[in-house]
């Protein structure tokens, strides 16, 4: 229990994570129904605020993660964040007016995810004052598979409160669950005074994480060439989570549509997903102190190819169950080794890291959603994972533009 990844202040950001991956497994997946079913809107109106979600999500985790860095305590910031999502989801709970709920969305649950984005630069604070660099990777990881045992029984209990208790009390249990991480936030965890670095980092053979936080980057622009890596990392990252965004909204439907299989399925196969997800992220921020994060994100591009690809000729259902296994590679892979990407080629500014990083699902959210409008409309949701293959082959191309900080030193020496 000596180790950085073991210690109270981890434990104590693991189960946060967790939390509030659970309020997300909750909100997200039903906000749809709850819009189309509970309110009973037009798809149309269904689809305006997720839309806007995104949009206001980009510019809140912008601005709000890029000013956060200057701040020496990020955790009154995920409490405010946190009591923001407790309002939004007492309005989802009590009002059924359309535009209401809708503005909610829009304006103040969106600003409540940042919340997120805050709970992860604190983690990544965290990291970079107590965890030497090759072992950072790892502890991301293990941060990350909290949310997916979050959404292994999420979203199936969020669709069983919704079903036999009504919406009402499924966003009450949300409000109440938001709460809970804010007040924790607080409680829980210490704060880390990021500009003081009252935190000893231990030594690594490759220099402390301190040492890095105090880098030239802090105070000066950012090379060309870490730029331009930073650029065409944000926009495969952006692919890639679009087209996994495209395969969770099209999956359902196809299931339905083109293979006569009912639509529960897809519950317990993305929930398969998300059990299988685990291994393959702990695995990944292990192996990520051996081998190039960039060559391990590759290696997740190349399993998606093989996803899409076989979701496309399946036309039985083990054969959909039996694929997840290149989808939990994928996912495990991106989800559990992408910000340690980002936080590499911005060490010491966390806040920015975790908002450019959290954006890049934000942007795959607004491309997915006109993707599935545009091109499902027009040739079927089976065509989508054909796109995707695009998409995917399009992100394994920007991704091998990139250089991090750590294949830099690598060429070197």
């Amino acid at each position: 229990m000596s180790s950085p990844l073991f210690r109270p202040v981890a434990l104590g950001i693991y189960i946060l994570f967790f939390t509030v991956g659970v309020v997300g497994a909750l909100v997200l997946p039903t906000l749809s129904v709850f819009f189309a079913k509970e309110i009973g809107v037009r798809p149309l109106l269904v689809g305006i605020p997720f839309a806007g979600i995104a949009l206001t999500s980009i510019f809140y985790n912008q601005w709000i993660g890029h000013w956060s860095d200057q701040l020496a305590d990020r955790r009154p910031l995920v409490a405010g964040f946190c009591f923001v999502g407790m309002m939004s989801c007492a309005i989802f709970a009590f009002s059924r007016n359309y535009w209401l709920v809708a503005a909610t969305a829009v304006f103040l649950f969106s600003l409540s995810m940042v919340s997120f984005s805050q709970m992860l630069a604190y983690s990544l604070d965290y990291a970079e004052l107590n965890i030497s660099a090759e072992r950072i990777p790892l502890f991301n990881a293990i941060v990350r598979t909290q949310i997916a045992f979050a959404w292994v029984a999420g979203p199936p209990s969020g669709f069983i409160l919704a079903s036999y208790f009504g919406f009402t009390l499924t966003y009450g249990v949300a409000a109440v669950l938001f709460a809970f991480v804010g007040v924790l936030s607080v409680k829980l965890l210490p704060r880390l005074d990021r500009r003081s670095h009252s935190f000893e980092a231990p030594s690594s053979s490759e220099g402390s994480s301190v040492e890095e936080s105090e880098s030239p980057l802090l105070t000066k622009t950012l090379s060309p060439q870490v730029k331009r890596s930073l650029l065409f990392c944000l926009i495969a990252f952006s692919l890639m989570w679009g087209a996994n965004n495209a395969y969770l909204i099209s999956l359902p439907l196809h299931l339905k549509d083109n293979l006569d299989i009912d639509t529960q399925w897809s519950g317990w196969i993305m929930g398969t997903t998300a059990l299988l997800e685990v291994p393959f992220m702990l695995l990944a921020g292990y192996l990520a102190a051996r081998i190039s994060l960039i060559r391990m994100i590759l290696f997740a591009g190349v399993a998606a190819l093989c996803l899409y690809g076989g979701v496309f000729f399946a036309d039985v259902l083990w054969q959909l169950f039996a694929l997840q296994i290149f989808n939990a590679v994928f996912i495990g892979v991106l989800a559990g080794l992408g910000v340690s990407v980002i936080q590499d080629l911005l060490p010491g500014r966390s806040g920015s890291a975790s908002a450019l990083y959290t954006n890049t699902t934000h942007m795959g959210n607004l491309l997915s959603s006109l993707l599935v409008g545009v091109v499902a409309d027009i040739f079927g949701y089976q065509s989508i994972f054909l796109v995707n293959l695009i998409l995917i082959a399009l992100a394994i191309g920007a991704f091998s533009l990139v250089k991090t900080n750590r294949d830099l030193v690598a060429n070197s020496n």
